[in-house]
């Protein structure tokens, strides 16, 4: 089997997994270098002090080190390029609820702070003077609660009761919250001002984070879209509650978009085109088409759907990491449950046409019943070529032993049942993608059964 079409121009290698220390690295020298500016400033010496001085000093230490902890966090929502594709869309979710969760708890300790010690130095009005006559104090109240919203709204139990476009509107909200609950420390902070060094460290982090997401959340999507104007070319059903949708553009050929990753897309419909949807492309990009496989029973799916050819789409990426880019060993292998497989199979024909298989790839699908199923029709092709060897496990799942299995193979251990499905796992690189919980269980039996780090690619479904 030949795959055809002019291949786009490659994205850039990725960098090295060791960014993820040195994330560690910058955040903890980041909050160490806060900790001393306070330090610098009389903060241990209020410790010692009366009830008012340890209140001012708690406030500012836990203020300050929120303040960097948030900064870090608008960063981490960026899109930095070189973040994305180093430490990938899963690392980064978690340090940004993990930044977020701590910054958060930390700016309720600064407000409680503040709160109690100018209620018991003058009363309730102290308070209300402050918020009302203190130097950007009401436009950190309003971002104040703009960012406990956000994060009221990412609790998993709110979040799953949220459409996902909702979710992710409101929590763009998050910039806003920290653009305007942060300024107040800038402008009258005495932590903020107390040097020269504290200064242009505080401006220069704020500046950074304020340019990167205006450059990389702005300017970089508006060009993209200018250069490659892309629309709707064809919308065609898949199978039961599942289409595909074909998009042609100017000059895709330079689009640095690698098999495997997603996008996020806006289809400018009417009302509702304003909503962004993460979609994995479902097939190798070429110069002149990219495709992409969805579930119309999902969020905004029926509105899809009904898509008409000539409708103008609107592009952020590529992200993610989930392409042949960093293999470390001359096997592929594949396991895809749901929608996830739509992605290992782009990934798989980019293999083919990147003549980087070496042997058959196992492509092992987790099905609930025996189909046909969603691109059937690519799959087998690839199978009748002889480049893959398709492995389907079928059934409803175990509610005991690995919970990635069906019930008909509850009474087998999870990485021995990954050895029986892929017979050269130890000389495989193993990509892994579908929802969140499927896709934990794989990887960690996967783990057990002797898959490294660098050999194990998983990227999974939710928000």
């Amino acid at each position: 089997m030949a795959l055809t079409g002019t291949p786009v121009a490659p994205a850039p290698p990725l960098l090295r997994r060791w960014w993820g220390d040195a994330v560690r690295l910058v955040v903890g020298a980041t909050v160490l270098a806060v900790v001393c500016l306070w330090a610098a400033n009389g903060g241990v010496t209020e410790l010692t002090g009366d009830l008012d001085d340890v209140l001012t000093s708690v406030g500012h230490l836990s203020g300050l080190v929120s303040a960097n902890l948030l900064l870090l966090q608008v960063l981490s929502m960026a899109r930095l390029p070189w973040a994305e594709r180093s430490l990938g869309q899963d690392r980064l979710v978690r340090w940004h609820r993990f930044l977020g969760v701590s910054s958060i708890a930390l700016m309720l300790v600064h407000v409680l702070a503040v709160l109690v010690r100018y209620t018991v130095q003058a009363g309730p009005r102290a308070v209300v003077d402050l918020v009302m006559g203190g130097r950007g104090m009401l436009a950190a109240v309003i971002g104040t609660v703009l960012l406990l919203a956000v994060a009221a709204s990412s609790v998993r139990r709110v979040r799953r009761r949220l459409r996902y476009e909702h979710w992710h509107l409101l929590h763009l909200y998050a910039y806003l919250g920290a653009g305007l609950a942060l300024p107040h420390q800038l402008l009258a902070g005495a932590d903020f001002l107390a040097s020269p060094v504290a200064t242009v460290y505080w401006w220069t982090l704020w500046a950074g984070a304020a340019v990167a997401v205006l450059t990389f959340r702005v300017v970089v999507p508006i060009r993209l879209n200018l250069r490659h104007r892309l629309r709707v070319a064809a919308v065609w059903e898949e199978g039961p509650g599942v289409v595909s949708i074909r998009m042609t553009g100017r000059r895709l050929t330079d689009l640095r978009v690698a098999a495997g990753q997603f996008f996020v897309w806006r289809f400018r419909t009417g009302a509702g085109w304003t909503r962004g949807h993460p979609f994995s492309l479902s097939a190798v990009p070429t110069g002149s088409t990219l495709r992409v496989t969805i579930n119309v029973h999902g969020d905004d799916g029926e509105r899809l759907a009904r898509l008409q050819p000539g409708t103008p789409v609107l592009v952020e990426g590529p992200y993610g990491r989930l392409t042949t880019q960093h293999r470390t060993r001359t096997g592929l292998a594949f396991i895809g449950s749901g929608m996830g497989v739509a992605p290992l199979i782009s990934v798989l024909q980019d293999a083919v046409r990147t003549q980087a298989l070496v042997r058959p790839a196992t492509f092992v699908r987790r099905l609930r019943n025996p189909g046909p199923h969603p691109l059937d029709k690519d799959l087998f092709a690839l199978q009748r070529a002889g480049w893959v060897r398709v492995v389907d496990v079928v059934g409803p799942r175990t509610t005991t032993g690995s919970p990635w299995l069906p019930t008909s193979a509850r009474h087998v251990d999870g990485p021995d049942a990954l050895r029986r499905l892929v017979p050269d796992l130890d000389d495989c690189d193993l990509y892994v993608c579908g929802a969140s919980p499927w896709v934990a269980a794989v990887a960690s039996d996967a783990r057990a059964a002797g898959v490294p780090a660098d050999a194990l690619h998983a990227e999974h479904f939710a928000w």
